[in-house]
């Protein structure tokens, strides 16, 4: 199977992964807030708590899919590594996924299609997560304005 095909398979993967993922959390915070178990700061705690559970999630999965190719040169590599730790697999994965930019660290190869496709996302799991936590805090001071 050419590197290209496998590339977008994973990404796809990867893409409804961390969809699904970021869609159970946030519906149990939603199911949490609706049984009223927590209080007001509480809610917002576990909101924001969970969101980044989730985009940390996401981060390291990508992370272990960069890790994998790296070491796999059929799909390029990871230029500009200090070494090949999790450290440094995680921390571009993150850039890649809060979309901050390619800097000391950049993919070469079929690789930067994963990467690009991080960074759409990681901004479409962003905003979804801000959009549920503008909500989650509109109805709260609605239901609830002190």
């Amino acid at each position: 199977m050419p590197g290209i095909v496998l590339v977008c398979l994973l990404s796809a993967a990867l893409i409804i992964a961390t969809s699904a993922t970021h869609f159970e959390i946030m519906t149990g915070v939603a199911i949490l807030r609706r049984r009223k178990v927590l209080s007001k700061r509480a809610e917002m705690v576990v909101f924001l708590g969970s969101a980044f559970v989730a985009h940390l999630f996401g981060v390291g999965l990508y992370a272990l899919a960069f890790a994998w190719m790296h070491y796999h040169p059929e799909f390029g590599s990871l230029a500009g590594l200090a070494g090949s730790n999790a450290t440094d697999f995680f921390y571009f994965s993150l850039t890649c996924y809060s979309t901050m930019g390619f800097g000391d660290v950049y993919a070469t190869g079929d690789m930067r299609i994963l990467a690009g496709l991080e960074g759409l996302n990681g901004l479409v799991l962003i905003a979804w997560s801000a959009s549920f936590t503008f909500i989650a805090v509109e109805r709260i001071w609605r239901d609830d304005p002190k």
